[in-house]
């Protein structure tokens, strides 16, 4: 029996345990990369959810948070002439049954979700989604080259004092963090699960041209499609 087939056969308890195996992991993994097997088995379980519900209800994120989920997933992984893009893919539900299994990744996408409209409204009077779209891009554009300058002092093994990353939003609301560092923070995450999901997904693997075969298990997304996504988006690394 192949692990696609054992994966589509799992009890609803045992598919359970196993999303939360699954998203315990990403944590726990420098970089929160996943296995194809992995990821397939999230998607199947987004779509299992589809098919009972009638439709996908969030099981962490609020309307508006699922929603802005939405948006910026099509922000990063554009539709185009080949494909769909990442909200097609189903990045937001891939991404909310990870958090809902997750208390880590559940604060920093809340927390970030919190601060990317705080910081919209600052900016505009409007939360992000419901911001003009220049105002969207620009906002991203902020973040990645706040995300670029970073690497960039890091690398060249200068001091990065008075703009440190931001790596907890258990604490936002009562302690305001530097400059854009939360936002930083949280979109590198946001930026590299979505196109994991969109990349393990069918539309992603048929953008992708990978024909699945018996060494499923080990196959990754290709670093290669990962930087090929963040140099051609908008908002490439």
């Amino acid at each position: 029996m192949s692990n696609h087939t054992e994966l589509v056969q799992l009890g609803e308890v045992s598919r359970r345990g196993l999303l939360r195996s699954i998203a315990m992991a990403v944590t726990a993994v420098a970089g929160g990369r996943m296995k194809l097997e992995a990821a397939q088995h999230v998607h199947q379980h987004a779509a299992a959810e589809k098919k009972k519900s009638g439709g996908y209800q969030p099981k962490l994120f609020n309307d508006h948070e699922f929603k802005t989920l939405g948006r910026l997933a099509e922000i990063i992984v554009p539709a185009d002439e080949r494909s769909g893009s990442a909200r097609d893919a189903g990045a937001p539900e891939f991404i909310d049954l990870l958090c809902s299994q997750n208390d880590e990744l559940a604060t920093i996408f809340t927390g970030g979700l919190l601060w990317l409209d705080s910081e919209m409204q600052d900016r505009g009077g409007a939360s992000f989604v419901a911001a003009p779209e220049a105002d969207q891009i620009a906002m991203i554009e902020a973040l990645v080259e706040g995300d670029r300058r970073r690497r960039e002092i890091r690398e060249s093994g200068e001091t990065y004092e008075g703009n440190r990353i931001y790596t907890d939003f258990r604490n936002y609301g009562t302690e305001k963090p530097a400059s854009l560092s939360a936002g930083i923070y949280f979109f590198d995450w946001l930026r590299r699960m979505t196109v994991d999901a969109f990349y393990t997904s069918e539309i992603g693997i048929k953008d992708l041209g990978y024909v699945g075969n018996g060494a499923v298990s080990t196959y990754e997304v290709p670093q290669e499609a990962i930087d090929y996504v963040l140099k051609h988006s908008p908002f490439g690394a």
